[in-house]
């Protein structure tokens, strides 16, 4: 016990001097997982997120440097070149979103750090630490989001390199297999190799598809058999189909006469589908069947491939052809041309779409027997000129007929059907002879090229034929006619005729203008796989040299002058087409219409400019010594020009003058006929032309006198004897003024009895006419009716009697006389009927004598008027 005792104290004792250096122990590890923590936070704190916008700029550079790697081989391939830019495209897209979200954080920065002021000088009393650290934190915000925002940039300038450099070799790669020269197909070296490699090729055509064919025998014992003879069964049964009711098809609509564009167009698009689809179909059919049942190794597919789309093409092509040249029914021809003509056109495209079809199966059946090199080369160069044999005899058949040439020869020339086909056929033989010359010299690749192009253009501008016209027709129609779908627009929505026939313009035009742009880049796309020019791969040939950091080129020049026509031509497009089509269906006047359709011309020809300087390489900043220059030249020479066009822009925008309008400027009066740059034309109503500058029309005094309205004042004055009524000389007025179609009822017209005369009064007629421009006539048309009713009017004047006195005794012995002559008379009447012969033949003699006696002269009246004075003087 005591040594229990004993022992007890000693544990406690060590126990008590261990204690201190246990809890050191503690706090040295809790401090070191305390910094431990700490810096993983630190650590944690500095580690960018992945979703940030510096974090997916710093994976979008590093990919970019790979790629950027991977295009530095010396010689890569065009699948290579195909998938970087495959990779490179959303690595672009996503470099120009980032730049596009800095853009905001470094102005917003900017803005806060400006807030702070700038940093006191030395000599100033200090900031306080607060502000000293916000603007340090306000600071480096900024500059974070500014080397952000420059370290984007740079990557995406060095995407779009990459990019532009992936474009020019692969344009590089296709032009040097476009033009690769090879032997020429009169080599006798070449006829040679392809003599000693035949019988090799022969064998492994028989072991190939003879065995394909032992296959195929031994499997149409069985149920794959019966699966494919079906299929076989139903393509027969569409050729049948289509071979007997498309003839009864063209019969049935060929007896319809006049039977209208639309209806001509929905029948070509029918027989399009009916002459296409069965071919094609039934081509299908059987590849599927013999695809379903594994009757198609892999080296046999490529050719029953060949096969089938041969077919199919050939079926379109010719279907394509007669539907929109349709021979032999001219009523229903979409193309206006001879029937000679549209012949054939049938029949040199599926001469040629014969040709080419037979040339691919050939092509397929060449590469699955890997045949020599001697042997392709003279297949294909065979192949490609007969194309251009077959193209070139068509062409010389597509002339006009030897009597409509010869009528056309007699007297005048009269265009004819298929006279416009000149150009066409010497552009056929050009392109035939350069497929000639391009096989026989070794460019085989590039005839054969040449051959697809041909076909494939063909078949595309018979396409944008059909489009075109439906476009046309179709478009319009159903929108503005009475069909089921315009009259649901109208009763069912509400939509006006007025806003209907807006819509379908609009639209036509810009279903017009895509497919405008497809059929362009569906013809350029053979030429390069982006759907770019062929000739961009001619501009490394060109001789470059910079100015002032500008690369000036001949090709580059060429480019800009080919852009600034093209904007040229589409702005003048743009212009006649609202002048024309939109800008007639709207209820706005002639000078709002001229005002839009000049504000469109100046953006497009802005527009023009813009497009050729930044194909130039030219921007704003590299252009601001020519500005200087230029407005030197302004201030001194080019003031007036300037002045004029500025005049011509507030002519446009305030339209204190409009077309239509009628002015007098100066001793000038006219109606405005147009608004240009820098002069306005007025044409006078004498038929001539005055041309005022834009400044004289807003610096000078310019009388409009159909400012507000259209309407015109008809004022007629009139004088007339104080002798009539003053009342019905005003309901004349009123009455002529009041029949007259033309003459508005509201206001209606006025009479005025403008003066009282001493032998005469005055009258004006005023009246109001909707147009400006009929004023001139009806006041014609009321001259006349006023003139034709103050002659019914007018009275005639007395007849002058004259009265002669003193002569009383005279006419008292005449009386005298002349009863004594009648007494005579009388007594010699017995006697005259005694001796009727006598006296009618002495009557006769008197009455001769009469007609050929001159007339005894009368008495002057001045000496009887002498008497008179004389007598009443006595």
């Amino acid at each position: 016990m005591p040594a229990q005792a004993g022992q007890a104290p000693f544990p406690t004792r060590n126990h008590g001097r261990a204690a201190p250096a246990g809890h050191a122990l503690l706090a040295l590890l809790a401090a070191a997982l305390f910094a431990l923590l700490l810096g993983s936070l630190q650590a944690l704190a500095q580690t960018p997120d992945p979703n940030s916008g510096r974090a997916k700029l710093d994976a979008a550079r590093l990919e970019l440097n790979q790629i950027e790697t991977t295009l530095a081989a010396p010689s890569p391939s065009d699948s290579d070149l195909q998938r970087q830019r495959l990779r490179l495209q959303p690595l672009l897209e996503q470099l120009r979103r980032i730049v596009e979200e800095q853009g905001p954080r470094v102005d917003q920065a900017k803005l806060r750090l400006d807030q702070l002021g700038a940093k006191p000088d030395a000599n100033a009393p200090p900031e306080s630490a607060e502000v000293t650290r916000e603007r340090e934190v306000r600071t480096k915000a900024f500059a974070d989001a500014d080397e952000t925002m420059k370290i984007a940039r740079a990557a995406q300038l060095q995407a779009e390199q990459l990019q532009t450099g992936i474009s020019d070799k692969r344009r590089d790669l296709f032009a040097k297999a476009l033009f690769a020269p090879g032997p020429s197909i009169l080599s006798p070296e070449l006829w040679s190799n392809a003599l000693t490699t035949l019988p090799e090729d022969l064998r492994a055509s028989g072991y190939i598809f003879g065995g394909w064919l032992s296959v195929f025998g031994d499997a149409l014992s069985g149920a794959r058999g019966l699966f494919v003879a079906v299929s076989f069964i139903g393509a027969i049964l569409l050729y049948v189909a289509r071979a007997r009711y498309l003839p009864r098809f063209k019969a049935h609509v060929g007896a319809r006469e006049d039977p209208g564009s639309l209806h001509c167009l929905y029948v070509a698009l029918t027989h399009l589908v009916a002459g296409a689809a069965p071919p094609a179909l039934a081509s299908w059919l059987i590849y599927s069947a013999l695809n379903t049942t594994g009757l198609l190794p892999p080296r046999i597919q490529p050719v029953v491939w060949a096969v089938v789309i041969g077919l199919a093409s050939f079926a379109f092509i010719q279907a394509l052809a007669d539907a929109l040249f349709a021979p032999g029914t001219p009523q229903r021809r979409l193309v206006s041309v001879m029937d000679s003509t549209a012949r054939t056109v049938v029949w040199i495209a599926s001469s040629l779409a014969l040709v080419m079809a037979i040339g691919k199966v050939m092509e397929a059946w060449l590469q699955a027997i890997a045949a020599g090199l001697a042997v392709s080369i003279l297949i294909k160069g065979t192949f490609s000129i007969i194309f251009a044999l077959t193209l070139i005899a068509g062409l010389y058949r597509l002339r006009d007929d030897d009597e409509v040439e010869e009528e056309a020869c007699l007297g005048p020339y009269v265009p004819v059907d298929g006279a416009s086909l000149g150009p066409v056929r010497i552009l056929g033989w050009v392109v035939g002879l350069v497929i000639v010359l391009a096989a026989l010299s070794g460019y085989v690749v590039f005839a054969t090229f040449l051959t697809e192009q041909v076909l494939w253009i063909g078949v595309l501008a018979c396409l944008f034929m059909l489009i075109y016209q439906f476009l046309e027709l179709g478009v319009a129609r159903a929108l503005t006619g009475k069909g089921r779908f315009a009259l649901t627009l109208k009763a069912g929505i509400g939509i006006r005729e007025a806003t209907l026939q807006k819509i379908a313009v609009v639209g036509t035009g810009l279903l017009k203008l895509i497919a405008i742009i497809v059929t362009i880049m569906l013809a350029l796309a053979p030429w390069g796989l982006e759907s770019a020019d062929f000739f961009s791969s001619l501009r490394a040939a060109f001789f470059g040299f910079q100015v002032g950091g500008v690369t000036v080129s001949l090709s580059s020049i060429i480019i800009a002058a080919f852009l600034f026509a093209l904007g040229l031509m589409a702005t003048r497009s743009m212009q006649g087409w609202l002048d024309g089509k939109f800008l007639p269906t709207t209820k706005l006047d002639t000078g709002l219409r001229n005002s839009i359709t000049t504000a469109a011309g100046y953006l497009g020809y802005a527009a023009a400019v813009a497009l050729a300087f930044s194909s130039l390489g030219l921007s704003l900043e590299r252009l601001t010594l020519v500005a200087s220059a230029l407005s030197v030249g302004i201030g001194f020479g080019l003031q007036s020009v300037v002045s004029n066009f500025v005049s011509g822009l507030i002519l446009l925008w305030e339209r204190p003058i409009r077309v239509g309008d009628q002015v007098v400027v100066g001793d000038a009066e006219g109606i405005v006929k147009k608004i240009n740059v820098r002069s306005t034309e007025i044409a006078t109503f004498d038929r001539s032309s005055v041309i005022v500058p834009n400044s004289n029309l807003i610096s000078g005094v310019v009388r409009n006198r159909v400012r507000n309205d259209r309407t015109g004042r008809v004022l007629i004055s009139i004088v007339v004897p104080r002798t009539y009524d003053p009342a019905e000389v005003r309901t004349m007025l009123a009455e002529a003024a009041t029949a007259h179609g033309d003459v508005l009822q509201k206001p209606p017209p006025n009479v005025l009895f403008k003066k009282l005369g001493t032998t005469t009064m005055d009258f004006d007629l005023i009246c109001v006419v909707a147009e400006v421009d009929i004023v001139g006539r009806v006041t014609s048309d009321l001259n006349y009716v006023i003139h034709k009713r103050l002659a019914e009017m007018e009275v005639a004047p007395p007849v002058p009697e004259l009265a002669v006195k003193g002569l009383e005794g005279i006419e008292q012995s005449l009386a005298g006389i002349a009863k004594a002559v009648g007494r005579e008379i009388e007594a010699r009447k017995p006697a005259r009927s005694a001796a009727p012969a006598r006296r009618a033949r002495h009557h006769k003699i008197e009455d001769e004598s009469t007609e050929e006696a001159p007339p005894e002269p009368q008495p002057s009246p001045e000496p009887a008027r002498d008497f008179a004075k004389d007598d009443s003087k006595e």
